[in-house]
């Protein structure tokens, strides 16, 4: 899971893409870069957080009226620092010119390293969308009907989840164009300004920037965009769309929409679902900062319990999404102080959006205790995780499922209970997700294999079958 934006006019660009760049950081904490183009390359590209990487004003303002920029969440290599810093994006190659970035995972990787001659200079599955694009695209005279022939080609070679940006320039107009996956798991928006045009893994980037939306990016298609403002779009693969549910749940911000559903809404609608479906005697509703705050307000406006601070949280970065196990229990401890004149004597009900490993909830749980609450029921607005998500989320191995016990079988909700130390926990059903969210979703981690879309079925049981090593089964198969 990352952040992608692309913007392309007549004036320079750089600015607008650092600014959105910040309002992409929580997609992805380990790396950033961008690129801009006027008939030379600027490139700046490292590991760490946005204002890190863009820290003085040469590197925010670079000449070029097209560029594109990333927020890197790693699901592919390794995670030191140096493969980190190495597998930053952009990436792009000057035989032909052609930069890109990408939003989610081709599982084929093996299978793509046969397709081009070119070596790949990282180990991220960027270089299986961008080396067999530029193989089809050199010596040839650029144009939209070149652009839709190489998409095609290669969209019907990958395997996976892809929103992917691409820049080139045949010399005399560069071209930003964009390909989306058939079943749309990762999210792609338009917008436009005076001129400009954008494209962007979610639209809260427009109120950042000040750009108008324009429409959701269908599954299947290819959208060319020139200097002047020409727009060219074609689905090239047609299918029921299945974004990932895991975006309604947590990554996606709540001032985001996804086909028109506010994410905000979906999260209090969850909230309102799991209150009716696991309801729960208790004195206060407590969310996890920052997490659980829509799911705590529908739970408390469906069940008349109020809604109180308990937690307050003094880091923005995100847990879940931390590298290392290292990383994810610093930001838990560092990054959470329990209210006593809350919590004291008082049954709570602690609402977050979905338990991985378990480790960050054990620990709020116990500090909840500590601050002396007489009871904790935990709610979970998304079901159990269970297995690894192959299309573009880190949860690498079935063996990091606190849901799956050591022999590989699905626990009670009872075990995990006594294994975070809560006194209840509940879970919203995937009936009850499906109802919240108002459309289908990928939801391949909470039930496997059928939430997989049904082309995929034999590839991720084989990735399943594969999985037990330190590396991801789709590098492995």
């Amino acid at each position: 899971m990352c952040g992608v934006i692309g913007i392309i006019g007549r004036q320079p660009v750089s600015r607008l893409i650092y600014h959105s760049l910040l309002a992409l950081q929580h997609r992805g904490q380990s790396s950033a870069g961008r690129i801009t183009y006027d008939g030379n390359i600027h490139v700046t590209k490292d590991i760490g957080l946005v204002r890190e990487i863009f820290n003085e004003p040469k590197k925010i303002d670079t000449p070029g009226n097209v560029g594109l920029g990333h927020t890197r969440y790693s699901t592919a290599g390794m995670d030191d620092i140096e493969s980190l810093k190495r597998n930053s994006q952009p990436e792009y190659l000057v035989n032909p010119f052609l930069a890109a970035v990408h939003n989610g995972n081709i599982y084929n990787t093996i299978e793509m390293e046969t397709k081009t001659n070119r070596i790949p200079r990282t180990v991220c599955d960027i270089q299986w969308l961008l080396l067999p694009m530029a193989d089809l695209l050199y010596h040839k005279e650029l144009d939209t009907d070149t652009i839709f022939n190489a998409c095609e080609t290669v969209m019907h070679q990958i395997k996976g989840s892809y929103s992917a940006l691409f820049l080139a320039d045949s010399g005399k107009n560069p071209y930003l164009f964009a390909m989306t996956d058939p079943y749309k798991l990762r999210p792609l928006v338009l917008g436009k300004h005076d001129g400009m045009y954008c494209l962007t893994s979610e639209t809260r980037v427009f109120k950042k920037i000040n750009f108008e939306y324009v429409k959701d990016i269908p599954g299947g298609s290819v959208i060319i965009i020139d200097q002047d403002g020409c727009i060219h779009e074609k689905q090239i693969i047609k299918k029921q769309e299945k974004p990932c549910m895991f975006e309604f749940v947590y990554f996606a911000k709540p001032d985001s929409r996804i086909n028109n559903r506010s994410i905000h809404n979906v999260r209090v609608e969850i909230g309102r679902i799991l209150a009716q479906e696991q309801p729960v005697k208790a004195d206060i509703v407590v969310p996890v900062p920052e997490s659980g705050r829509r799911y705590a307000t529908g739970f408390s406006q469906e069940s008349g319990i109020p809604i109180d601070e308990g937690l307050m949280k003094d880091k923005f970065e995100r847990s879940f999404i931390q590298q290392t196990q290292e990383g994810r229990d610093k930001i838990v401890n560092e990054g959470l102080s329990f209210l006593r004149s809350v919590l004291e004597g008082k049954r709570v009900v602690l609402l977050d959006d979905s338990i991985v490993r378990g480790t960050n909830i054990r620990k709020i749980v116990r500090g909840i205790k500590n601050a002396g609450a007489k009871e904790v029921h935990v709610r979970i607005g998304c079901p159990p995780l269970i297995a690894p998500c192959y299309l573009g989320i880190d949860m690498r191995s079935r063996k990091e499922f606190i849901a799956r016990d050591q022999k590989g079988n699905i626990k009670s909700w009872g075990e995990i209970a006594k294994e975070i130390g809560a006194d209840s926990l509940g879970y919203i059903s995937i009936d009850g997700l499906k109802k919240a969210i108002g459309f289908e979703t990928c939801r391949g981690c909470i039930d496997f294999p059928d939430g997989y879309p049904l082309e995929m079925h034999n590839d991720v049981m084989n990735m399943f079958k594969a999985d037990g090593t330190d590396r991801r089964a789709y590098e492995c198969v």
